[in-house]
């Protein structure tokens, strides 16, 4: 559970089946609140953290969820973990959800034959927008393989199925396990996961980007519990590496390489012809853009922004582009060109997201080829640095798997 709202859309969007979500109960404090999440199909669990009291209305919650999962049209969807957290890595689990198809089996003699499907949802970045979101979903685990277990221990079985479900979860996601190296490892699943995907075809990128980032996690993380010497110099190697690029204020980018200064140039002479665009995207879109990062920026909780943020634009942008539709109406009498603007307006917000892309990677160009004409020898030695971990990176993994295959054998 990584991205607070964002994680439930992201499966209420994939899903086509009704889905009812469990989410913490201090959000239903506010009655107005409330209201709107029992509208949008959302139930509180309570915890002991809310209060002792406040565990008796779980039976009227556990009610609910009964006819939840007897409806074999609907979902019931929690996030087993609890809380979200920006770290990549699977929590201790919660034993809730395990509770619930338990008692739920119970009450109907067993007879339902729940499963649980696990679920892993990857970011690749958890603010930006338009950037890559992968759901990965594992096969379901019978409730049913533990009745039996239940109706002996119950703790016992609870506690198994979440084990279980916690290890079918990690193949499904970037699982981080070291707390000392998190950092190190974070940065090289995207660092030689880039360099490694860019020898498959660019139709396969997307799909193969994700299972090379968890080879590249698993790699790194067998080495770290082999106590390899070689990760302590990796870890010098790159946090070094990323501090002279911080110095440098390089960003976007992990590979120093310099741009033909032809290709700048037709670049730059490309921005310059879609100016216009951009400014017409600019223009219709800054009351809505401005009021979505004025409330991005009143938001402490970075895991909160992306989902206070995509709330905001889905009110705000439609709403005012359908105001300034009207407020043109009266200044224009034909009602194509009122239909062409209603619908040039949300084209223009689209086109600024791949304007400042475009843009973005102009100036990191522009700026690695200015480095490389006034400080040669350092970009130079940069390079080299990088490359340096590429190959230090490689002969670990490497190492890791070859031990990995003796130990087979």
């Amino acid at each position: 559970h990584q991205n607070a709202l964002m994680d439930a859309l992201a499966l209420l969007c994939n899903i086509d089946r009704r889905m009812v979500f469990m989410a913490r109960s201090d959000i239903f404090r506010k009655p107005a609140i409330a209201s709107i999440l029992y509208f949008l199909r959302i139930l509180p669990i309570y915890r002991i953290r809310d209060g002792y009291e406040s565990l008796k209305k779980n039976k009227d919650i556990f009610q609910k969820t009964i006819d939840v999962l007897t409806d074999k049209d609907c979902a019931l969807v929690i996030l087993p973990e609890g809380s979200h957290s920006g770290i990549r890595r699977l929590r201790p689990l919660k034993k809730g959800f395990a509770r619930i198809a338990f008692q739920t089996e119970e009450a109907k003699d067993f007879s339902l034959g729940i499963r649980i499907v696990p679920v892993g949802i990857d970011y690749d970045d958890y603010e930006a927008f338009r950037s890559r979101l992968t759901i990965n979903f594992g096969e379901p685990i019978p409730v049913e393989n533990y009745i039996d277990q239940y109706k002996e221990a119950p703790a016992k079985a609870i506690n198994s199925l979440k084990d279980e479900l916690s290890e079918r979860i990690k193949p499904l996601i970037i699982n981080i396990e070291t707390e000392k190296y998190y950092d190190m490892v974070n940065t090289l699943r995207n660092l030689y996961g880039k360099e490694l995907v860019e020898n498959i075809p660019v139709s396969e990128r997307k799909e193969n980007l994700l299972k090379l980032q968890q080879e590249i996690v698993n790699g790194l993380q067998a080495a770290i519990n082999a106590s390899s010497e070689k990760i302590d110099v990796l870890d010098t190697k790159v946090r070094q590496y990323m501090q002279k690029l911080r110095e440098l204020k390089i960003r976007k980018t992990y590979k120093i390489k310099k741009v033909p200064f032809t290709r700048l140039i037709s670049l730059s002479i490309l921005l310059l012809l879609l100016f216009p665009l951009y400014l017409y995207g600019v223009v219709n879109n800054f009351i809505p853009m401005f009021l979505s990062v004025w409330a991005k920026k009143k938001i402490k909780d970075p895991q909160f922004k992306s989902s206070f943020l995509f709330v905001v634009s889905l009110i705000a942008f439609p709403l005012l582009h359908i105001l300034q539709t009207v407020a043109v109406a009266f200044f224009v009498n034909h009602w194509y060109w009122i239909a062409i603007y209603f619908i040039s307006v949300p084209l223009s917000g689209m086109f600024l997201v791949y304007y400042r892309k475009m843009a973005e990677r102009f100036y990191c160009n522009r700026k690695i080829h200015c480095l490389f004409r006034k400080r040669k020898e350092y970009m130079e030695q940069l390079r080299d640095d990088y490359q340096e971990i590429v190959e230090l990176t490689s002969s670990v993994i490497r190492k890791d798997k070859a031990g990995d295959e003796k130990q087979t054998t």
